[in-house]
């Protein structure tokens, strides 16, 4: 970090002759086949600096069986790899949305080569956040949630792109849609590899983070199996990937007749650097 960056929107400016505490990330991701038969959430994460900063990412696959693992993979893939080459002096807000755009490309691809062979198409609910500088962006596609825990209170940052939010702002109200599925309100209205994509959530004003703030991307299998106060205990008593660990084991724990992929990811920067935190995440196992 050298002078020159500590100033700017969202930083927090030293004092004369004071130097802003170094803070080092931490990282931790888990996840959890649930009782489906396949594991259709990716993890990906870099956290060699180079200039670039940090990225969290998790795609969660739409569509049939093995299609939509595949789907994930290929966009979690494509946002890392695109990362890994940016250059270091590329605007955080615009690499974001490259990194996005990539993505959602590279399904749109995937998708014109299955409807070739008759197959339906498929996609991914994807977030992605990075950090630089203890400044932090994100967007995200579908229902794939980013939360900051500050505080110990556990803000969401990104909005889901569900048929039922869409339903509210239209006053649509499911007793007057006799016709639509059970389900109806948990489909998502965007997602990368979508034929005429309109919505991406994307925090284009920096948050500034704090000592021990964290940022957590949660899969949409995730969110919801557990209290809010009983997740925050979890990621608040230990470091990040002992966290993460905890998280998918009381999801366990908790489940019985039915469980969606889990997934976590955590970013939590620390005045001390750990050991085993300068490695990228890029073949994160499935367990």
């Amino acid at each position: 970090m050298y002078p020159e960056q500590w100033s700017g929107p969202g930083f927090p400016k030293a004092g004369p002759g004071e130097v802003p505490e170094e803070l080092f990330p931490e990282v931790g991701c888990a996840q959890w086949v649930g009782t489906r038969k396949l594991q259709n959430d990716v993890i990906r994460v870099h956290v060699k600096d180079a200039g670039r900063g940090q990225m969290l990412t998790v795609a969660d696959g739409i569509g049939l069986d093995e299609a939509a693992g595949e789907a994930a993979t290929m966009a979690a893939d494509t946002v890392w790899w695109e990362f890994d080459r940016a250059e270091p002096a590329k605007d955080p807000n615009q690499l974001l949305l490259y990194l996005i755009g990539k993505a959602h490309k590279k399904l749109l691809g995937l998708n014109e080569e299955a409807q070739a062979r008759g197959e339906m198409p498929t996609g991914a609910a994807l977030a992605v956040v990075l950090v630089r500088n203890r400044r932090a962006v994100f967007a995200s596609i579908g229902n794939v949630r980013v939360f900051l825990l500050r505080g110990g209170a556990l803000l969401q940052l990104s909005r889901d792109h569900l048929l039922s939010l869409e339903a509210e702002e239209r006053d649509i109200l499911a007793d007057k849609a006799p016709d639509l599925e059970p389900d109806w309100a948990l489909r998502v209205t965007a997602y990368a590899g979508m034929d005429g994509l309109k919505q991406v959530d994307w925090q284009s004003t920096p948050i500034t983070l704090q000592k021990n703030d964290q940022l957590v991307i949660l899969s949409s299998g995730l969110y919801g199996a557990l209290p809010e106060q009983e997740l925050v205990q979890l990621l608040t008593q230990s470091p990040p990937q002992e966290a993460a660990d905890a998280v998918i084991a009381r999801v366990r724990a908790r489940t019985k007749d039915s469980q969606s992929n889990a997934s976590i990811s955590i970013l939590r920067l620390s005045s001390r650097r750990r050991r085993g935190q300068t490695t990228d995440v890029m073949n994160f196992p499935v367990r």
